[in-house]
């Protein structure tokens, strides 16, 4: 497996964890932390996929 699936996978797995943290806190009716969660995890996806995908242009 190639580096840049590597990185790929790991921004799946952290955008999930921090999806489900979202989902569990809307359930508690805590807002903050879906914002948060769902501002973090914006921020991890775009810059992970961007990332992977010019992978061979960065490094």
């Amino acid at each position: 497996m190639e580096t840049r699936h590597i990185v790929l996978v790991l921004v799946v797995l952290v955008t999930s964890v921090l999806l489900v943290r979202g989902v569990v806190g809307l359930l508690n009716g805590e807002i903050g932390t879906v914002a948060r969660q769902a501002a973090i995890g914006l921020i991890v996806f775009t810059f992970g996929i961007t990332l992977a995908s010019r992978w061979d242009e960065v490094g």
